[in-house]
């Protein structure tokens, strides 16, 4: 028996609080998402005082998950079309703006279809802005499969494919799902 989503979402929010502002059941851009997390970070170097800054640049990412039944092709392109809607709303490019990374990440009890993880697996997307002289933006895009345990992603996602593992009790204790 597989993970429950409401499961897999309080073990998601746990790893991701620690870096994360985490929220759940929020409405992004007229979507409820079932949890959404942001992360940014703003580094600068000065000049003897802080008032003397030389530069600074700035690094967010944005986490937004949404859960159902079964994830089939049509749903994958249509949260991988969401995520490339939402960079205008959410990104602000500036000349210390350096990149913002969004990760979308759709979660299945029961499946995900053999042609959507196809899909989920060629997406990509990037963009630039002003040159990159105002930063970029990446979208990471991720499918979980709770009943079979295995996590899909693009060539963006997987650098943060085994923070999306599906976990399992073992004598109370969380323990990776054999895959």
């Amino acid at each position: 028996m597989g993970t429950t989503l409401a499961d897999y979402l309080e073990c998601l929010a746990g790893r991701l609080s620690r870096y994360f502002d985490v929220s759940r059941n929020e409405e992004v851009a007229g979507r409820k998402l079932d949890l959404v997390g942001r992360f940014k970070v703003r580094s600068e170097k000065y000049f003897f005082v802080k008032s003397l800054t030389l530069f600074a640049y700035e690094n967010q990412e944005i986490v937004l998950v949404e859960g159902d039944k079964k994830i089939d092709r049509s749903k994958a392109e249509e949260f991988g079309k969401y995520l490339k809607d939402l960079i205008p709303l959410l990104v602000k490019p500036s000349e210390e703006h350096m990149s913002t990374t969004l990760t979308g990440v759709l979660v299945a009890e029961k499946g995900v279809a053999p042609e959507a993880q196809v899909w989920v697996e060629h997406f990509r997307h990037s963009q630039n802005f002003k040159w990159l002289l105002h930063g970029w933006c990446d979208v990471r895009l991720l499918a979980v499969d709770l009943a079979s345990g295995q996590v899909y992603s693009n060539k963006a996602g997987r650098a943060v494919k085994e923070a999306y593992r599906v976990l399992g009790k073992e004598g109370g204790k969380e323990v990776a799902r054999p895959r």
